[in-house]
């Protein structure tokens, strides 16, 4: 009889992609810590996040208000080059606004609506997205909805400063043909969130006159912090207690006192971490802490003195399973002190 396998909870503080099997899902199902354990995904999010769609809708429309009933259709009069995503919220807030685009209309000409899907699919833009997380969760909506569009960034642009460097020799060599004097190659979108960095606009504006491009920026999400993190990360905490083992992903600065406190290890006067203090942190305790990357591992340091587990040397989710496997096959040599 063959026995199950044990579970390894991996707790990701961070919202699951909507729509599409979440990165972190995929990778940590197809690199099980052991060849009788599988690691168990569980997500809660610190922050919520709200999308306002309309901006894209608009920009959208052009598709419908074109004066041409025929299904050929021209990328030179879409009036942006391309899209720029730096967030897998963006491109959520994309994905909701080509759906909505594309569904049947309960009133109105159906003949248009279709007219404007063929010329959705014949658009042959570039998607610029940061990062392999971001570039994995626009690929589905490029294959569904932009056929004819191709996805530029992802591993190779790791940074918005990557990523603009790279925008520059890609859009660039796609309108060699414009007028670099005049500089009429059509400006980019960027969809961005209440807050983001400057530099992949202010690269892309400040190139010499003959590279320089236009970009336009539009809040299409907010991000606020969650409410229910506390009592979801609980409700986690105690579905997952009886487990040999479990981690727990921290993916921002924001949250991590809760975690602490979920555990028992915030000293609630001094406002930093009691871990040395307490039992169930000792060699024998079975939750272990992850960090996506240095700054929010030297934020836990600084602020609460507190130090996790591991920290990803690549925020992705290979960086983090690398991570989390190497700690482990150390902890199976009872080498992890």
């Amino acid at each position: 009889m063959n026995e199950l396998p044990i579970s390894v909870p991996i707790i990701l503080l961070k919202n699951s992609s909507n729509g599409i099997t979440d990165s972190y899902t995929a990778h940590f199902a197809s690199h099980p810590p052991s060849p009788n354990s599988i690691y168990e995904t569980h997500y809660v999010p610190v922050l919520e996040h709200t999308f306002d769609i309309e901006p894209i809708l608009k920009v959208l429309s052009h598709l419908r208000d074109v004066n041409d009933s025929s299904d050929e259709y021209t990328t030179a009069t879409f009036p942006y080059g391309g899209f720029i995503f730096t967030s897998q919220r963006a491109v959520e807030a994309f994905a909701s606004a080509l759906q909505h685009f594309t569904s049947p209309p309960s009133h109105g000409n159906s003949t248009v609506a279709a007219s404007a899907q063929r010329r959705l699919h014949n658009l042959a833009l570039p998607l610029y997205a940061v990062g392999p997380a971001t570039s994995h969760s626009l690929s589905p909506i490029q294959t569904q909805y932009l056929p004819s569009c191709y996805i530029c960034g992802g591993s190779e642009a790791g940074t918005g400063e990557a990523l603009a460097n790279l925008i520059l020799k890609d859009y660039n060599a796609l309108h060699s043909s414009h007028d670099k004097l005049n500089n009429k190659k059509p400006p980019l979108l960027f969809l961005t969130g209440a807050k983001h960095r400057d530099i992949i606009p202010l690269t892309l504006t400040s190139a010499p006159l003959d590279q320089r491009i236009d970009v336009e920026e539009t809040l299409v999400y907010a991000t606020t912090e969650s409410a229910s993190f506390p009592s979801s990360l609980a409700t986690t905490l105690a579905q997952t207690e009886t487990a040999p083992i479990r981690w727990i992903v921290i993916f921002s600065p924001a949250g991590g006192e809760d975690v602490l406190r979920a555990l028992g290890l915030l000293d609630e006067v001094f406002r930093i971490a009691h871990s040395a203090e307490k039992p169930c942190w000792g060699r024998d305790r079975k939750t272990f802490l992850a960090s996506i990357g240095p700054t929010t591992r030297d934020y836990m340091k600084k602020i609460f003195k507190f130090e996790v587990d591991v920290c990803a040397e690549v925020p992705s989710p290979e960086g983090v399973g690398g991570a989390i496997a190497g700690f482990m096959e150390r902890m199976e040599k009872g080498g992890w002190e």
